[in-house]
């Protein structure tokens, strides 16, 4: 009997523990279940916002495929729909992760499984608030490990390794912080829809499926890589080694002159204030590009926003290259004796540009053999200006056609073109087969208006001009 009591006293609060373990358990599944009940409602509440917001998108897509033109209130609509959905369902997802922390604080120390469910549930909320159902994964499963340099080439107008550098050198602009919601889209996707949407005619929404985004998202990020690529690379669009300059359109026949410029229409959507004032004299809402280019057809000065219905020489006149050429603060501090005068560097315009001591024009009216000697040789060497044009709509197609951003943006996004082309010319990325094609055959619909000739001159220009003259029959003459 005293073997059997010291057994017993050995535990002697057993039965009572054993009702406790039971009262707990029950308290842990009631969390449970609630935890699930929390998160269920969640979740339907997240499906119900997202069916809503993907019907309203189907009637306005219907809406918008029997309208004969374009209507901004239509993306205004979208815009304010995606952005009313996206504070909703942000609001549902935080209030019910609120409510699933205060379960799992109470019962984190209680039940690992019961934690481990929570979290769970905590993933499915995730995935069903940021992941919208029939987005692809194509740009991290098909393109980022599987496509060779010349799909790289065709679809981004590069090669894979001047891709990743212009990832590389605009990560600090561009890299978002992860935060507890979801982490941030990557530099090499954000660029990779900027450049998608710069090189195709596809619409924000086309490129916003292909990349599994908002199409919100696109326009955003397009004007984001825009202004990162001003911000970091805006010193590629200058003019450097100007003695090679110079060498190269001698080379060609023009001597001492360190640029041609010329201008390009580029066709926007209609603005939806003062429209008028951008219609050219082709009939077509347009935004005009100035462009200074060297003899490889590289950009040394571009000057982009003014309306199409504004004259070339006013544009000139009110541009930064033409103060800074009369200042003689752009280009090299030298000069080239002809017959005594000391010439400094030129650039090379045609008939719609005034005759300067900077700037040499062709001559106009009846010419002998000599003045259209140099007319022929000034025209040879302009012929770079619409090369880089050619291969800049090339590269870029979305100045192919209308450029579908609006007229404030416009300016951003052609100067993020011609430096990305400035770029892709530096390392060499070649114009692939059809692309000049293609610019022929658009150029068509958007022929560029008619440029009217300027015959503003002064006499020391025209002095200089005939030293030029004279000097191009000298050296002809010598050959």
């Amino acid at each position: 009997m005293e073997r059997k009591e010291e057994i017993w006293n050995l535990d002697p609060q057993e039965p009572d523990q054993e009702e406790t373990s039971k009262e707990t358990s029950s308290e842990i599944d009631k969390m449970a279940s609630a935890a699930i009940t929390v998160s269920t409602a969640a979740v339907a509440a997240i499906k119900t916002v997202i069916g809503i917001q993907s019907r309203i998108f189907t009637r306005l897509a219907m809406r918008r495929k029997f309208l004969l033109r374009e209507h901004d209130d239509l993306d205004d609509l979208e815009r304010m729909v995606e952005n009313t959905a996206a504070v909703r369902l942000r609001a549902v997802v935080e209030s019910s992760i609120d409510s699933l922390k205060a379960l799992m604080c109470s019962c984190l120390f209680q039940s690992p499984a019961v934690l481990a469910g929570l979290i769970d549930e905590l993933y499915i909320m995730e995935r069903a608030f940021w992941v919208q159902p029939g987005r692809s994964e194509w740009w991290e499963k098909v393109v980022l490990p599987h496509w060779d340099d010349p799909l790289w080439q065709e679809n981004f107008r590069m090669s894979r390794q001047t891709f990743m550098e212009l990832c590389d050198m605009l990560r600090p602009v561009l890299e978002r912080q992860t935060t507890n919601m979801r982490a941030p889209i990557t530099v090499e996707k954000q660029l990779a829809i900027a450049i998608w949407k710069l090189a195709t005619p596809d619409s924000y929404r086309s490129v916003a499926e292909c990349f599994g985004v908002g199409r919100s998202t696109v326009s955003r990020i397009v004007m984001e890589v825009c202004q990162a690529l001003y911000d970091v690379y805006h010193h590629v669009v200058h003019l450097t080694g100007s003695q090679e300059v110079m060498k190269g359109f001698a080379a060609k026949g023009f001597p001492h002159c360190i640029g041609a410029i010329d201008t390009t229409h580029i066709p926007i959507i209609a603005p939806a204030h003062r429209a008028t004032e951008y219609i050219n004299s082709k009939g077509y809402y347009s935004m005009v590009l100035q462009a200074l280019v060297d003899h490889e057809g590289r950009f040394t000065d571009v000057y982009a926003g003014r309306s199409g219905k504004v004259h070339d020489a006013r544009i000139f006149r009110s541009s930064p290259i033409f103060r800074a050429m009369n200042q003689g603060t752009f280009g090299p501090n030298m000069t080239m004796d002809m017959k005594g005068e000391k010439v400094k560097p030129v650039i090379l315009g045609d008939p719609a540009y005034p005759l300067l001591p900077w700037l040499m024009a062709p001559y106009s009216g009846h010419l002998d053999t000599v003045k259209q000697l140099f007319n022929d040789t000034l025209s040879h060497c302009r012929m770079v200006v619409e090369y880089a044009f050619e291969r800049l709509r090339g590269r870029w197609r979305c100045l192919l056609s209308r450029l579908d951003v609006r007229e404030r943006y416009a300016p951003r996004v052609i100067v993020a073109c011609c430096i990305l082309h400035n770029i892709c010319e530096s390392k060499g990325e070649p114009l692939q087969e059809g692309w000049e094609e293609a610019v022929r055959s658009v150029s068509r619909s958007y022929q560029q208006p008619e440029r009217q000739p300027v015959y503003v001159s002064n006499p020391h220009a025209r002095e200089i001009r005939d030293l030029f003259c004279a000097y191009i029959e000298r050296r002809e003459r010598w050959k």
